[in-house]
This record gives C-alpha cells, structure tokens and sequence, in this order.
C-alpha cells in the first residue's frame, strides 16, 4: 500500500516539475490550481506547491470534486489513475523532445497549453448602440484638452506663477456669465472677443527726416483677442466687487451686451488708423 502511494507521489512530483511550474504564467493556471487540490492528500502532502499556487481551489462556486484529469483534460473522468500519470508524462517527454506529430488528447492539449496566444486573444464586438453613436460622432472633430482662449485670459490674469488661482477665477467668472446668461459662456467669450478686438493698429515709423509716419497695420486673430481680453481686465478693475471672478463676469456680460469701455478704445485705434490710411503698405 505505501509502495504504490510512494510510486503514484514520484510521477505526480515529476509531473509537476516538468510541467505545472513552466505552466504557472499561462491563463490555464486557476484550473491548475483548482484540480491540485484534488490530489489525495498522503501524494498532496509531500509535493512542495510554488506561492503562486494560492489557495482559489474552487471554481465557479461548484461544490462538486472535479479530478486532476477532469480538469485538465476535457475528457469527463472522476479520478486520476496511473496510466493518466504515465500519459502525461510521456506526452511531456515527446513535446520536449521536439515532437512534431501531435496524435494523443494529452499531447494536443499540452501543446496548446505551450501556445498561451490563442487564449490570451480578446475580439471586441461593439453593440448596435455603439454602432449608431459612432455614426453620430463620425464627422465631429476631437474637442480640445483645454482651450487656448481660456488658458490665454488664465495666464494674462495669473499673477506670481499662481495659475491655479487664476484658473479658479476664471471657472467661476464663466459659470456666472452662465448663470446671467442662460447660455454657453464660452461662446458669449468667443463672440465678445470677436466684438471688442480691434482690426486694425498704428505704429511709429522713422523716416530719418524731422516728422516720422504713423502707419496702420492690420492684426491677426491672436492679436485681436489680446487686445480684448486686456481691455476685458482693464474694465474689470473699475468694478465695486471684492471678489474679481465677480468683478470679471460682470465685466464680460457688458461687453457682450456692447457696453463696455473697451470698445471707446477700439474706436479710438480705427479712427487714427483711418486718418493715416495714405501711409497703408500693401
């Protein structure tokens, strides 16, 4: 009796030398572990088990004893016998040695089992929902991580590298402009930079002579939102409130509504642009 337990022990040592331990990686290992505890315990007792191998014995909350076999094959059986020992192991010892022809069940599956790719494959299948927001979305552009607008007004108003107060005051000034509103604060933003920013601007130029020119020149459209956004906080400055988020909402929501005083200094910049319209260099 304690010659054949001895005997059944050696191979399923042997076995789990050979091959549970370069199996540990593969996604097939909870069945592993799970059919190992199936062992009888005088053969279970004198295998060392890795860390790896926890102690997750049960699989799907099923009471019933799956067997070494049963689990690593699929082939339905209820215990583990000798001549399964020998079959796994002479099936080790041909993929081993390089076997090319497959023909046993045990020789095909352990060759699987050395194939992890096949298991670890994950196909994705989008749903009919998904389908139909992809159409929606299709001819949308990506938004922005941040917008250049915001951060632009954000850094003019950051004072000593204390951007994170900046950008509180401008979240906030926003959600005021929204709650006066009613509307999109960044397109009341967009469409009063669009309203204050000026076209044109004039600048000295020296002639060598004793009068020099004043010469208009024409702005882009980063130009344009600099000069409002400085007219913007200019104006905000004048206000009675404490707090300045307040202070600039307030500030935006009159220039949208064309009251602010910013738009007395674009006037005044494309009147003198207009009186030295002779000096234009096309």
């Amino acid at each position: 009796m304690y010659a054949r337990h001895e005997y059944a022990r050696k191979k399923i040592e042997i076995f789990h030398f050979l091959t549970l331990r370069r199996l540990v990686s593969y996604p097939r290992m909870p069945l592993l572990r799970a059919c190992f505890r199936q062992v009888t315990p005088i053969a279970r007792s004198s295998i060392r088990i890795p860390a790896v191998l926890g102690a997750q014995s049960i699989r799907f909350n099923s009471t019933k004893p799956v067997s070494l076999t049963a689990d690593i094959f699929p082939v339905e059986k209820d215990s583990i016998t000798e001549e399964n020992v020998d079959e796994w192991l002479h099936a080790v010892q041909s993929l081993k040695s390089g076997k090319l022809n497959i023909e046993t069940e045990a020789e095909v599956y352990l060759n699987q089992l050395t194939k992890p790719e096949q298991f670890l494959e994950e196909k994705f299948e989008p749903t009919e929902e998904q389908l139909m927001e992809l159409e929606q979305f299709k001819n949308s552009e990506i938004p922005l991580k941040s917008d250049p607008i915001v951060d632009n007004l954000t850094n003019l108003i950051m004072r000593h590298g204390k951007k994170t107060k900046a950008q509180k005051i401008v979240t906030r000034a926003l959600y005021i402009v929204y709650l006066k509103t009613r509307k999109d604060p960044l397109e009341i933003l967009y469409e009063t930079l669009d309203k204050l920013g000026p076209v044109v601007t004039t600048m000295v130029e020296k002639t060598g002579f004793a009068k020099n020119r004043i010469v208009p020149i024409p702005l882009n459209k980063r130009q344009r939102n600099r000069y409002a956004i400085t007219w913007i906080l200019q104006g905000a400055k004048n206000k009675k409130s404490p707090d300045m988020a307040v202070r600039l909402a307030e500030e935006i929501i009159s220039a949208y509504e064309g009251k602010s005083s910013g738009y007395d200094k674009m006037s005044q910049m494309h009147k003198t642009a207009m009186q030295q319209r002779a000096y234009i260099k096309l």
